[in-house]
């Protein structure tokens, strides 16, 4: 994939100096320990079962999902080791509670899966210390799942679609309404509001910049190569675990090739998981001010390699959230040298491959989830205590 412009460049190399100069005491160095393999450990198996549950019931938002379960498992471990009881057991308990939470018609089958899961250590030292850990971790789940119902997700967007003549309208047929409006008012968990990090507005329909955007993606609908439509099918991911499932997993696997501990991994995993759903709030947020019609609508010439997504089209939602996950792995893995970052901009880019964003709208949301990023590294989580939205 060709670099987008020397503007991600210089948005990395300023992310990397603010990490720098903030410190960043609360994120643990990249120092490889002699930690055993992460692969038996609670995190692994109930980070692969949350991915199964969304895979199998993609109408419960994963973007809601991943965080709150990211941040049980943070809080679980952190109350383990301060009371000196399994982590792997809290880590356990927190994560069935706040599964049996967002998966309620599963919630009977989660319970059991963790009862066996205790009862196949026994009555053993090992398996009383999993049970007084998983006790730990029930209590932080109910802590948790308190958090997730007051996070305004449940208030019906009141917003609605502006009738000035060129903005953004359902090209579903029969016309839909627009998805994801209810990320606009939700709570962000390190942002002070989802508009904190609005983007810029967008240029005129009329101008000679939007001209000139449109025509970019009329370039590469008219000429587009194998080598790019196979980058916009392959992260278009309209199934499985969806985006967030994707960079869990990449988070997971480079947590386990650097050694991490499970209460290590936990703290990653919570700070890539809020800054992907603090960086698609703000992209809401921004989206649903602006109202900007997709390429098609502008041109309806252009042709599509993936499914138009049913929501206005500045900015990008894959490139705020890959761009703000990418920046935090960036910031924990130095000695990766900005891979995860190359890898952002390779999502970002495929949207503009397959001919459903702007390079404006890709621009924008690489910037958003740079902010984004530079906030959730900064704040950091702690490790001497809980921690829950709203508590700095």
């Amino acid at each position: 994939m060709k670099a987008r412009s020397s503007e991600s460049a210089t948005a990395a190399m300023v992310f990397a100096l603010l990490v720098i100069t903030a410190g960043c005491a609360q994120m643990p160095n990249t120092t490889v320990s002699a930690q055993p393999s992460l692969r038996a450990t609670a995190i692994v198996h109930w980070n692969e079962y949350a991915r199964d549950l969304i895979t199998s019931n993609p109408s419960v938002p994963a973007p809601r999902v991943f965080p709150y379960l990211a941040l049980a498992q943070h809080n679980a471990a952190v109350s383990a080791r301060q009371l000196g009881h399994s982590v792997d057991g809290a880590v356990a308990g927190a994560s069935a509670g706040v599964l049996a939470f967002f998966y309620p018609n599963k919630a009977k089958v989660i319970d059991g899966d963790l009862v066996r899961e205790t009862a196949a250590l026994g009555a053993s030292r090992s398996g009383d210390e999993f049970s007084a850990g998983v006790e730990i971790g029930r209590r932080i789940a109910a802590e948790v799942i308190a958090s997730a119902k007051a996070d305004r997700f449940d208030v019906d967007w009141s917003g609605a679609r502006p009738t000035t003549p060129g903005t953004w309208v359902s090209q579903a047929r029969p016309p839909e309404p627009p998805l994801y409006t209810r990320f606009v008012g939700m709570r962000p968990f390190s942002l002070a509001s989802g508009s904190e990090f609005r983007a810029a507005p967008p240029p005129a329909l009329e101008s000679e910049v939007f001209r000139a955007n449109v025509a970019e993606v009329r370039k590469f609908s008219d000429n587009r190569t194998v080598e790019q439509l196979r980058i916009a099918q392959y992260w278009e991911m309209v199934t499985g675990p969806f985006m967030p499932g994707y960079w869990n997993q990449i988070a997971i696997d480079a947590a386990d090739s650097h050694h991490l501990s499970q209460e290590e991994t936990a703290q990653l995993l919570a700070l890539v998981h809020m800054a992907w759903v603090d960086a698609f709030i703000a992209c809401a947020d921004s989206k649903y001010v602006y109202w900007v019609p997709r390429p098609t609508q502008a041109d309806p010439e252009i042709r599509l390699a993936i499914g138009l997504p049913n929501h206005p089209s500045y900015p990008s939602n894959h490139s705020c959230t890959a761009s703000a996950t990418a920046r935090v792995l960036d910031a924990r893995f130095p000695d990766q040298g900005g891979r995860y970052l190359a890898l952002a901009q390779e999502v970002a880019t495929s949207r503009l491959y397959a001919g459903i964003h702007y390079p404006m709208d890709i621009d924008a949301g690489l910037e958003i989830g740079r902010k984004v990023a530079a906030k959730v590294v900064g704040q950091g989580l702690p490790t001497d205590r809980v921690w829950l939205p709203g508590a700095r």
